[in-house]
């Protein structure tokens, strides 16, 4: 390759992993992950026995 083609390379990979990054970070900010944190919690603690759940910090918040 020349080199050239190899600076487009290199800016192009740089920018998209830029962008994932952002998009990431949007993406954590938006609250979807703790909606999502919650639900597996919720899910969790009402498919084991109330007796375990009582002992779990996690079933009691």
């Amino acid at each position: 390759m020349e080199k050239w083609q190899v600076a487009i390379l290199s800016s192009t990979i740089t920018v998209a992993v830029i962008l994932v990054i952002v998009f990431i970070n949007l993406f954590i900010q938006s609250g979807v992950i703790e909606v999502i944190k919650e639900e597996l919690i919720d899910d969790y603690c009402s498919s084991i026995p109330l007796s375990e759940a009582r002992d779990l910090e996690i079933c009691n918040g």
